[in-house]
C-alpha cells in the first residue's frame, strides 16, 4: 500500500517504456549521483527540506525534491585524503560498492551539491547513508543516486542558490505526503518512497540512528489496460514486464 503506489506514464513516456522494453531502443547510460536530505527538529518530530524545481529543466522539471546531483570526476579526489567520519571503505561497504573510490566521490558530490543548491556546508562525518535509486531504463537522463540523510548544521538556513530550483521549503513528511496525495505537490517516487521512510521512524534520533537496511531501488513498470505503469517494491506488480530493469 502506501501513498502514489503507482503512477500512469504519459503516452510519449509510455511509448519510449515499450520500445525500451522491446529492445528497439537503447537505455540511456546511468551517471553517479547523490541526493541530500536535509532535517532538522520540529517539536518531538522532524522537517525536511525540499526544493520546488523550475518546470523548464530537462529531469524533473516541476516537482518537488531534495538537493542533490551527478557526481563530477574531480569529487573522486576532493575528500580522498581528507575523510571525517567514516572512511571511504565503511562509504563504499554501506552503499554495496565495490570501490572505495566511487564511495569518496559520491560523499563528495553530497558535500559540493549541497553548497552550491543550498548554500549549507555540511561536514561528511554527518552524513547518514540511506538508499540507492536508480532511474528506470526508459528515461532519457539516468542516475544511480546515493542518498544520505544529515541533521542541518545549526546557525545555516537552506537558500536557493542555483537557477534550477526557484523555492525551498521545511515540511513535515507527513504534510508533504498529504499534498502529494491530494495533488497540491508533484514528486518523483524516491523523493516519497524516502519521505514515507522518514516519517515511520517519527523522531531526528529516531531517523539518524536507524537507516534502513541498504536496498538499491528500481522503478519497474507493466502493462495495464493499454497504459504503461510505474510500479515500486512491494507493488504486486513489481517489477512488471521488465525483469532487466536496473541492468
Amino acid at each position: 500500500g502506501g501513498v502514489g503506489m503507482r503512477i500512469v506514464l504519459p503516452e510519449p513516456l509510455a511509448q519510449r517504456a515499450r520500445a525500451v522494453a522491446a529492445g528497439e531502443v537503447a537505455p540511456a547510460p546511468v551517471e553517479p549521483a547523490a541526493t541530500v536530505v536535509l532535517i532538522r527538529p520540529a517539536g518531538e518530530a522532524v522537517e525536511v527540506y525540499l526544493q520546488h524545481r523550475n518546470r523548464a529543466l530537462a529531469f524533473a522539471g516541476g516537482v518537488h525534491a531534495f538537493p542533490g546531483g551527478r557526481v563530477d570526476p574531480a569529487d573522486a579526489q576532493t575528500l580522498r585524503d581528507d575523510m571525517t567520519g567514516p572512511s571511504a571503505a565503511d562509504w563504499a561497504a554501506r552503499f554495496g560498492s565495490a570501490s572505495a573510490d566511487e564511495a569518496a566521490a559520491h560523499v563528495a558530490a553530497a558535500v559540493r551539491e549541497l553548497v552550491e543548491e543550498t548554500g549549507v556546508r555540511l561536514d561528511p562525518s554527518g552524513l547518514v547513508g540511506w538508499s540507492r535509486w536508480v532511474t528506470p531504463r526508459f528515461e532519457r537522463r539516468r542516475f544511480d543516486a546515493w542518498f544520505f540523510v544529515a541533521a542541518s548544521p545549526a546557525g545555516q538556513e537552506p537558500q536557493v542558490a542555483t537557477s534550477e530550483s526557484h523555492e525551498g521549503v521545511w515540511m513535515r513528511p507527513d504534510d508533504a505526503l498529504a499534498a502529494l496525495g491530494s495533488g497540491t505537490l508533484a514528486m518523483l517516487p524516491p523523493t516519497w518512497w524516502t519521505l514515507r521512510e522518514i516519517a515511520e521512524r517519527g523522531s531526528m534520533a529516531g531517523v539518524l540512528g536507524h537507516p534502513p537496511p541498504m536496498r538499491r531501488y528500481t522503478v519497474g513498470w507493466t502493462r495495464s489496460d493499454g497504459e504503461v505503469v510505474m510500479a515500486l517494491p512491494g507493488d504486486p506488480a513489481y517489477p512488471g514486464d521488465d525483469p532487466r530493469e536496473g541492468a
